[in-house]
């Protein structure tokens, strides 16, 4: 299941919460939202995301809740969600709900790599460098011309053309041939 943020407020992708069958098992629900970071698991607190996503900048608004992903992980996501969208859940779901993002995706090559993957106008980045991560953002960029600017501007923070780009997501073809000229090799995953 996954969860995305709409013009309208919030929405659930196919299958609806209503379909999802009843048991015990746990259910992945995907988080695609903007205000989403990873803390390292050492350093994550539960009772403290909302401070941790207002230091980087995303404070949850009051209509928000703030959840995380596995709190034993090397990596939590944590992210703000809209309090209905998550009380629907949680009364589907209750403690089986396990939430995630793209930004807990590990590509194959984390030796000098930047992974990408574009989803719900969404655009999630990481970058690693001898198999460290150096920068995980979860951004907007509806169109095109957003992601040629993001990564034009992240061209000056890693020299591009001494990486790889992984591409994941939505259309990684057209992604890949929009960014692929940036990088020393481009795959699509």
């Amino acid at each position: 299941m996954s969860i995305q943020l709409s013009l309208d407020g919030h929405s659930f992708s196919v299958p609806a919460l209503s379909e999802l069958p009843a048991g015990e098992a746990p259910v992945t629900v995907e988080l695609l939202l903007p205000r989403t970071m990873l803390v390292p698991g050492e350093l994550f607190d539960a009772e403290r995301g909302a401070e941790m996503l207002a230091a980087n900048g995303m404070p949850p608004t009051a209509e928000e809740s703030v959840v995380a992903s596995d709190p034993e992980a090397e990596f939590v996501a944590v992210t703000a969600i809209n309090r209905e969208a998550l009380r629907q859940v949680e009364e589907k779901l209750g403690d089986r709900a396990r939430f995630t993002t793209p930004l807990l995706h590990t590509p194959a090559n984390t030796a000098k790599t930047v992974w990408m993957s574009r989803r719900a106008g969404l655009l999630y980045i990481k970058v690693y460098d001898g198999g460290e991560l150096q920068l995980a953002e979860a951004i907007p960029a509806a169109t095109d011309t957003d992601a040629a600017y993001f990564f034009e501007r992240l061209d000056g923070c890693f020299p591009l053309k001494e990486y790889e780009l992984r591409i994941a997501g939505d259309n990684p073809k057209a992604a890949r041939k929009l960014l692929g000229k940036r990088f020393r090799q481009t795959t699509c995953e």
